[in-house]
């Protein structure tokens, strides 16, 4: 991953971590996304925002200075989400295990023949090395099987997007948005892949899903908490407005 997109990952987290709007730019003492209005900042910002990453919602004048308010749109946070998935992290790790497990060998031989005092004691380390990089192999195997195997599950005839409904739950988590989803943020992340996708299917597919415990349905904790009304689920006398990983 470039120096860029690292620093655009960083500002859309620090956008997601507190509700509203915030500074595009940090002011003295007072936080924003990116510490300074430097040009590498500033084309990585025009370009979040030209992007539709990130929204302006005020600019305020200080003087002759200008104070850009934004806030992350549900584009910046499906790109957070996209990013930091932990199946990917798992693959790419892999790989990269891969990679040093085949180096290995002529590694070692490379370096015995220049310190061959030291080829014993040397050989052991490499050794003890290839067992620690192979268990973490399977561990990272054994996290891959047990992540597909639950995907598996939820993908039952009636509910094809079942699978993907708890890879965005499980993402929204990893990247520290929380454990509850707003029905309403759920239903637009499926709705991208499955277009033709209704709020009936949706509330059906959800009650399987809860059926088989791969989610659970939660209700707001107070009147304010009725995020996307049209998007709530009835189920007799409760009103869910949140799932989340069970």
């Amino acid at each position: 991953m470039d120096q860029r997109k690292r620093m655009l990952l960083d500002a859309l987290k620090l956008g997601t971590a507190q509700p509203g709007e915030q500074r595009l730019y940090r002011r003295g003492k007072l936080p924003g996304l990116f510490a300074q209005r430097t040009s590498v900042n500033a084309q990585i910002a025009d370009a979040a925002v030209k992007d539709g990453l990130l929204e302006v919602t005020r600019v305020e004048t200080a003087g002759k200075a200008t104070i850009e308010w934004v806030r992350v749109t549900q584009k910046g946070q499906q790109l957070l989400v996209d990013s930091e998935s932990p199946i990917r992290a798992l693959e790419e790790l892999r790989e990269t295990l891969a990679v040093h497990q085949q180096g290995l060998p002529a590694w070692a031989a490379q370096m015995n023949a220049r310190i061959d005092e030291l080829s014993r004691s040397f050989i052991g380390e490499v050794e003890t090395m290839r067992q620690r990089l192979d268990q973490l192999a399977r561990n990272v195997e054994a996290a891959l099987v047990r992540i597909e195997a639950v995907r598996a599950e939820a993908d039952l005839p009636e509910t094809p997007w079942g699978a993907e409904a708890l890879d965005a739950l499980d993402r929204r988590k990893q990247v520290g948005l929380g454990t509850r989803c707003p029905l309403a943020d759920l239903f637009a992340a499926l709705k991208e892949k499955n277009t033709e996708l209704t709020v009936k299917e949706f509330h059906a597919g959800l009650k399987r899903l809860q059926d088989r415990r791969l989610i659970a349905l939660l209700p707001g904790v107070n009147s304010g908490d009725t995020p996307g009304p049209e998007y709530a689920l009835l189920d007799g006398a409760a009103v869910y407005y949140y799932a989340s990983r069970c």
